[in-house]
């Protein structure tokens, strides 16, 4: 676990600084259209069967989701927060997605205020026996791959492990160098996520770890309901035709799912 996560937090750094150099003009292209429908809220409104609805993305770019893993993974912004949908990137594995607060979606107002934060989400696509992440192995983690990482508090509770860090080096400006990361699987994903500040916002301290369990419970409660909601394979009709034996076996074949 302590490697997935060295990798999945090095592909953090990586993709934050080239989505903070992107241009924002022209970015919409790399918006995934697969969702089949739409949030409103934390709740999911999907399309009647048989229709294809895309992501809806308002005129700043803003959107209340972002898909990764071909539809097997939603995330989903946390009550007041907005998914940047000119920064979010995908890669062959995962890909990284960026909010902050909807009314401060602009380029240089994210960080802007007391209220102003930016959360960031690095996915990674990762096996189906990969262990749930702990506190220890994000402390293991970060002490591993940044020498100057100081941590400064860990949580064990609730549906992901949280450390608060203090680190000059990452890639937000105009955030603190005190910060919280935290790690959960789901769906056969590990998302590392990240949540940013200015120097005295209320977002370094307990507002920041409710507002990263909110978004860790708004993803799972998203990817459960696509998942419930998407259409399951119809079963192979019957027929009163007689079949000899080596028929009956292809046709058991035919409609065994396949690994």
């Amino acid at each position: 676990m302590n490697q997935t996560l060295i990798n999945i937090l090095g592909a953090s750094r990586a993709l934050l600084l080239k989505a903070l150099r992107l241009p924002r003009l022209g970015l919409l292209l790399l918006v995934p259209l697969a969702l089949a429908g739409c949030m409103e809220g934390n709740r999911l409104a999907f399309a009647p069967p048989g229709e294809s609805v895309s992501r809806p993305v308002d005129s700043r770019g803003r959107s209340l989701t972002a898909v990764f893993g071909d539809g097997q993974l939603i995330l989903a912004a946390p009550s007041g927060f907005c998914f940047d949908a000119e920064m979010e990137q995908h890669t062959g594995s995962g890909g990284f997605a960026l909010l902050a607060r909807c009314e401060k979606m602009g380029t240089f107002g994210r960080l802007r205020g007391k209220d102003g934060a930016m959360l960031t989400a690095t996915v990674g696509a990762v096996s189906a026996d990969t262990p749930a992440p702990s506190t220890e192995a994000l402390r293991s983690a970060f002490t591993e791959a940044r020498s100057a990482a100081r941590v400064l508090e860990t949580r064990g509770d609730g549906d992901i492990p949280l450390i608060k860090l203090h680190m000059a080096s990452h890639s937000a400006k105009g955030a603190s160098g005190t910060h919280w990361r935290g790690a959960f699987l789901v769906h056969g994903h590990l998302v590392s996520v990240a949540l940013y500040a200015p120097e005295g916002s209320g977002y370094l301290g307990e507002r920041g770890a409710r507002l990263i369990r909110e978004f860790v419970q708004a993803t799972r409660n998203a990817t459960l309901l696509a998942e419930t909601a998407a259409p399951t394979e119809t079963a192979p009709q019957r027929t009163l035709r007689p079949q000899d034996r080596s028929g009956a076996v292809l046709a058991q074949a035919a409609a065994a799912p396949q690994e």
